[in-house]
């Protein structure tokens, strides 16, 4: 009897698990940090209970042994600020593909370099940020001997795609998973092809008939033998913009060209959610929605010298859509989000910090950090509970 009150005494006494395996992974783009105005991100804006991984987007050679990470200019150790509050938190360094110096005669020395890099610094593992588009196709080799150095440090190795659809890239997506923690699929600026260069539309629709979307590329993915824990769902912090005549229609797809480059990030065409919300509540953007609401609202501003701004864009509900999908409709292994410093971090739009990011986390069932009282209220009711089951044991 007492055998079994013990062994129920123990399952009690052990916590539940939660969804320690959902991955919630955040970029920041480091270069947010020289930012100034509204789009100035400072380290202390993060939230180390949002996400399970935090990636830094980017460092530079990592041969060059700089004593800051990446163009920031701040000391390596400074990043590391989150994990003192979240000791959970995974955090990762990133690199472009083109940056990771490498070839046949070097590899060894890259290695053994970058798991020194990540080793001296203390990060996590490393994210390479692959561009498939420079036909710089990686060798088995590489991968073998990077994935088998990591390993053996306890380190972390994950991808950031796009695709095309070529043999190089496909036999690449088939070989890869062996090597690797997890790939993030970009999914978004779907409609920046060539063919679509001046027609505005959605960046990321998760269901369309009129160009590539989400589920395709998705399912691109696993047909090519990725495995789907293994894949996370990249969702964008910004919208696609483009120009408009004045007297335009207002329904995608229409004929346009590229909207101006940002003022916040430099970047043609795009625009960071927390200026869109911005734009809306303020500066009389209208917002519209299609029939199927699988593709995400857009708004539209008021007419400018006969011209009009157009920005599709996900929003709270589009994000929330696109996290259920990837956890419960295709089981992916969770979503990842680029980045941090365009989400409304400052809370300039009056709906919470980070009003994007907290949907997708919420959604994924990360869990959040809890309140002190709520931990001393848990502690004195655990110990309150082994005093009371020990007395009962005793009187068995």
């Amino acid at each position: 009897m007492k055998l079994v009150f013990l062994t129920f005494l123990c399952w009690s006494a052990t916590p539940s698990l939660s969804q320690a395996d959902t991955r919630l992974v955040c970029y920041l783009d480091v270069k947010a940090i020289n930012r100034t105005g509204d789009g100035a991100f400072s380290l202390d804006k993060i939230d180390p209970f949002l996400c399970t991984h935090l990636i830094y987007g980017f460092t530079s050679d990592m041969t060059t042994n700089s004593d800051s990470y990446g163009s920031t200019g701040i000391p390596h150790d400074k990043f590391l600020g989150p994990r003192v509050k979240n000791p959970t938190l995974k955090i990762m360094a990133s690199i472009k593909s083109e940056d990771l110096k490498w070839d046949h005669n070097s590899m060894e020395k890259t290695v053994n370099t970058t798991v020194d890099y990540l080793k001296k610094y203390r990060f996590d593992g490393l994210d390479i940020y692959w561009n498939m588009s420079s036909s710089n196709i990686p060798t088995t080799p590489f991968f073998f001997a990077l994935r088998n150095a990591f390993q053996k440090n306890g380190l972390l190795l994950s991808l950031a795609l796009y695709t095309e659809t070529t043999a190089e890239v496909t036999y690449f997506m088939e070989i890869i998973p062996n090597y690797i923690d997890f790939v993030s699929v970009l999914a978004y600026d779907l409609t920046r092809s060539t063919e679509q260069f001046w027609q505005a539309d959605h960046p990321a629709p998760l269901y369309s008939t009129r160009s590539r979307n989400v589920d395709s590329l998705i399912h691109y993915f696993l047909e090519h033998d990725m495995p789907a824990d293994k894949i996370n769902l990249a969702i964008p912090m910004y919208g696609g913009s483009w120009t408009i005549p004045a007297s335009s229609k207002l329904e995608p797809p229409l004929s346009a060209t590229w909207g101006p480059a940002n003022k916040h990030t430099g970047r043609l065409g795009q625009i960071p959610y927390f200026e869109i919300c911005s734009n809306i509540r303020s500066s009389g953007w209208q917002v519209y929605g299609e029939d199927d609401n699988s593709t995400g609202p857009y708004a539209v501003s008021p007419e400018q010298m006969n011209n009009k701004f157009w920005v599709g864009y996900d929003d709270v509900d589009t994000v929330t859509r696109k996290s259920d999908y990837a956890r419960n409709i295709r089981g992916l292994g969770g979503v990842t989000v680029w980045d941090l410093s365009q989400d409304d971090f400052r809370n300039i739009c009056g709906k919470g910090p980070y009003q994007l990011t907290t949907a997708i986390s919420r959604t994924l069932g990360i869990p959040r950090a809890p309140s002190l009282a709520s931990s001393v209220r848990s502690g004195l009711s655990h110990i309150m509970f082994l005093a009371f089951a020990w007395g009962l044991y005793y009187r068995l």
